[in-house]
């Protein structure tokens, strides 16, 4: 079952600018480690930024939090795995958030066009499985005190 579903178009040209003005700490400020380790490896560095940020926009999207209720724009992310395909990443912080909000699996496609970057992402609901699991674990720590 859906959760929520996200989605945030961008000009590319948006994302330069603020790149060329304040570039590596724009870059620490947007990413996660390990979209940053992706980010060394790209030779389209604002294409990549841009992509991120959108990708980011629409996770918040999906979630319902925006980039407030504990989300911080770095608890959110978008890596590849080998193949190439992009994967929803969350901080711990983030991880946290999308427990309690009982997130599951995500989702997320980008593209670009005529210096138009899109990115929707769909999240999933967290299985009955894994939520029964959680809330017995914390019935269980409140038996315990």
């Amino acid at each position: 079952m859906i959760f929520g579903i996200g989605v945030d178009v961008l000009e590319a040209a948006r994302i330069k600018k603020v790149f060329d003005k304040y570039g590596e700490h724009f870059v620490e400020r947007l990413l996660m480690p390990a979209e940053r380790a992706q980010l060394a490896k790209t030779k389209r560095t604002e294409r990549f930024l841009a992509m991120r940020f959108a990708a980011k926009e629409a996770i918040v999207k999906a979630m319902g939090t925006g980039f407030a209720h504990g989300i911080w724009i770095r608890d959110v992310g978008v890596v590849q795995n080998t193949w190439g395909r992009p994967e929803v990443a969350y901080s711990p912080r983030g991880e946290k958030v999308r427990r309690k909000l009982g997130i599951g699996d995500g989702h997320v496609t980008l593209t670009d066009e005529a210096g138009l970057i899109v990115a929707v992402a769909v999240l999933e609901r967290a299985s009955a499985t894994k939520r029964k699991r959680r809330v017995s674990a914390r019935a269980t720590a409140r038996k315990r005190r």
